[in-house]
């Protein structure tokens, strides 16, 4: 995502926490005490739901701790260009806490704003302007896709293409050159843009850029920029399960993920001026447990970026279930039927339980939450760990919650070349995937690749 992070002692539910803040909405469920009482309500003050803080990233400005994290992550993209604090602000301000449907059309509503302020520069020959408020209306319009998980709904694609064309268009605006791609997977194609850097010399890198259970590598663009300003191509890819190929294509996650990286480096060898041994693979939130996979596998790649680090994304979220609901987990897989009844309950009597549910079905392919769970069950790399070769940077905030404790695990686990970076309180970038602190990230980055690449 998003996309933010928080104090992992209080156990912040944020919006790429989702997944793993998967055992905080199953807190009325009382399994120790047997079949017989399945399902309690749901206590008014959960542990782990908009916990009183005074760090600076605890907004408390939406009403809802969910949508205050992916509030904060679009927030961080003014370092940017990609947003601005007042049109957040005023955004945020109209959204209904835990509404679906308010936080897609208060977006929405901003987006079309924004993009018709970028228009009328257009028209009157402005075209930085116009192409500063395309990238912001196209940042609006990815915003208002990701928390709303009605597919039924006609918008949905409709807004999931005029994020991609308005992005399109701000790009060729401010001189970007970036060139939208089809690349053939399977028996249809993933959602891709190719970065050519100004910059580059004859054979230059490349980086592979995906994300993870929610935002698009479109708006990571302290990445894509920082490469670009760099020297470094970039290929921005959708995967199955993520933004655009999930939305127009109708793919879910696959554990095997170097199924889709590999037609993904088929496509980068063949643009010119591609160093094809200075291939570079970054995944970000869940992509930290996606990409270190495809790098067992896929040995074409030269370096492989994991932010945060991921050995098993499974024990990530199984642990989570296990601190508030211990023994859940046996339990569902010795009476599944009535574990999948608890939580469609629970579900119908929380907005935020719901919208977990409903989100994580679809980027699945699940149906029922014991379906869910042994797909989830697939997603860990600790028996192929050993299998990658290449060199590892894993970057970690001293925050993070969606997978506390992974990036360590994967470290240690690693034989091949390795660094952790570590983002700190005081260095004001502790959250997940560095969320709101972007030129920071940027920078440490970057200085890291160009003394290792």
């Amino acid at each position: 995502m998003s996309h933010s992070g928080g104090d992992s002692s209080a156990g912040r539910f944020s919006r790429r926490g989702a997944l793993a803040g998967a055992g905080l909405f199953l807190g009325g469920a009382a399994v120790a005490e047997g079949a017989r009482r399945l399902l309690a309500p749901a206590p008014v003050d959960v542990p782990g739901i908009n916990p009183r803080s005074d760090a600076w990233y605890d907004l408390r400005l939406t009403g809802d701790g969910l949508m205050d994290n992916q509030l904060l992550w679009f927030l961080g993209h003014t370092a940017h260009g990609q947003s601005d604090v007042g049109e957040c602000l005023e955004t945020a301000k109209r959204i209904q806490a835990g509404d679906e449907k308010s936080w897609f059309d208060e977006w929405l509503r901003t987006a079309q704003r924004v993009h018709g302020l970028a228009s009328a520069a257009e028209k009157k020959g402005h075209r930085l302007s116009a192409g500063s408020a395309y990238a912001r209306a196209a940042n609006y319009y990815r915003a208002a896709t990701m928390h709303y998980t009605d597919t039924a709904d006609p918008r949905l694609l409709e807004v999931t293409r005029s994020a991609a064309t308005t992005f399109e268009k701000s790009n060729g605006l401010l001189g970007y050159a970036v060139e939208p791609l089809d690349i053939p997977y399977e028996n249809t194609t993933l959602p891709a843009y190719f970065i050519r850097s100004p910059h580059a010399e004859p054979s230059a890198p490349i980086l592979l850029l995906h994300q993870g259970l929610h935002a698009w590598p479109e708006e990571t663009k302290w990445v894509w920029d920082g490469a670009y300003k760099r020297g470094y191509h970039v290929l921005l890819f959708h995967g199955p399960g993520q933004g655009r190929a999930l939305r127009e294509r109708g793919l879910s996650f696959r554990p095997d993920w170097e199924k889709a990286v590999t037609p993904v480096i088929d496509a980068a060898e063949r643009i010119s001026g591609v160093d094809p041994k200075r291939i570079l693979l970054m995944g970000l939130s869940f992509g930290g447990a996606l990409a270190p996979r495809a790098t067992a596998f896929e040995k074409r790649i030269a370096l492989c970026i994991a932010n945060p680090g991921v050995l098993s994304w499974w024990e990530a979220t199984s642990r989570h279930f296990d601190r508030f609901i211990p023994g859940v987990l046996s339990f569902l897989k010795s009476n599944p039927e009535r574990f999948d009844q608890a939580i469609f309950r629970l579900a119908d009597g929380w907005p935020t339980a719901k919208y977990w549910l409903r989100d994580v079905f679809w980027k699945h392919g699940a149906r029922t939450p014991s379906e869910l769970f042994r797909k989830l069950e697939e997603f860990d790399n600790t028996s192929i760990v050993e299998r990658i070769q290449c060199p590892m940077l894993i970057m970690e905030g001293v925050a993070e919650d969606a997978s506390p404790g992974q990036s360590q695990k994967l470290y240690d686990a690693l034989r091949s070349p390795k660094h952790l970076m570590l983002f700190t309180q005081e260095d004001a970038g502790p959250l997940h995937c560095q969320a709101a602190s972007a030129a920071l990230a940027e920078q440490r980055l970057f200085d890291w690749l160009d003394e290792n690449v």
